[in-house]
C-alpha cells in the first residue's frame, strides 16, 4: 500500500487529519506522518489496529516532545504492520497549560508503560488509563523532568556528577 493510499483510507473515515510533510530544507524518514487532532486519536488508533487492509498491530513506540516556544507538547506514535509492512506515524498537538489526551492502552495494551513514562516525564495525561501514575520516579517527585522548563531542585541524592561536577573525593579507611 502506497502512503497516498494509506492517507486516503484513513482520510475516509477522519476528515480532520492532515498529512505531513517535511518542512522546506529538511529531510523526513520514509514514513508516512500524519497530524491527528486529540479528540480523534482513539478512534483512528482503533481503526488502524481493526483493519484489515491496514492491520497495525505493532505500536512501536510513543513519546513526546516539548515545543515550548510554540507553547505545544506533541505526542508521537510509531506504528507498525506486521502484515503489511507499512508504517505510520501520528502526531497530536496538546497546549501546554493542560495536556492531556485519551489512552489508546485498550487498544494496544503494550502502550501502558510508554504512556506512563510520557506522563512520569511530561506531565501529559493520559484519559482511560487504567494505572496512570509514575513509573521511573517517585510519587510526589517535583516536576517533570524532561519539560524544558524544568528546573532541577538539589535533594540528598545528589552528587554533583548529574550536572557534571567532579566526584566527591573517595573514603579511605585505615
Amino acid at each position: 500500500m502506497t502512503h497516498e493510499e494509506l492517507f486516503k483510507e484513513i482520510k475516509t473515515r477522519f476528515n480532520n487529519v492532515e498529512e505531513l510533510r517535511a518542512p522546506e530544507g529538511q529531510i523526513w524518514g520514509p514514513e508516512l506522518q500524519i497530524k491527528v487532532p486529540p479528540q480523534d486519536i482513539h478512534g483512528v488508533c482503533e481503526h488502524l489496529k481493526n483493519s484489515l487492509t491496514l492491520a497495525f498491530d505493532f505500536p512501536n513506540f510513543l513519546t513526546a516532545i516539548d515545543w515550548i516556544q510554540e507553547n505545544r507538547f506533541e505526542i508521537v506514535y510509531h506504528l507498525f504492520s506486521t502484515s503489511h509492512q507499512h508504517t505510520v506515524i501520528l502526531k497530536v498537538s496538546l497546549g501546554r497549560d493542560n495536556p492531556e489526551v485519551a489512552s489508546i492502552t485498550d487498544v494496544w495494551p503494550g502502550m501502558d508503560w510508554q504512556e506512563r513514562e510520557v506522563y512520569d516525564l511530561f506531565g501529559v495525561r493520559f484519559q482511560g488509563h487504567p494505572n496512570l501514575k509514575r513509573i521511573l520516579l517517585w510519587e510526589g517527585y517535583p516536576g517533570w523532568p524532561l519539560r524544558k522548563d524544568y528546573v532541577h531542585t538539589r535533594d540528598k541524592y545528589d552528587s554533583g556528577l548529574e550536572i557534571g561536577l567532579p566526584p566527591p573525593p573517595a573514603e579511605t579507611h585505615g
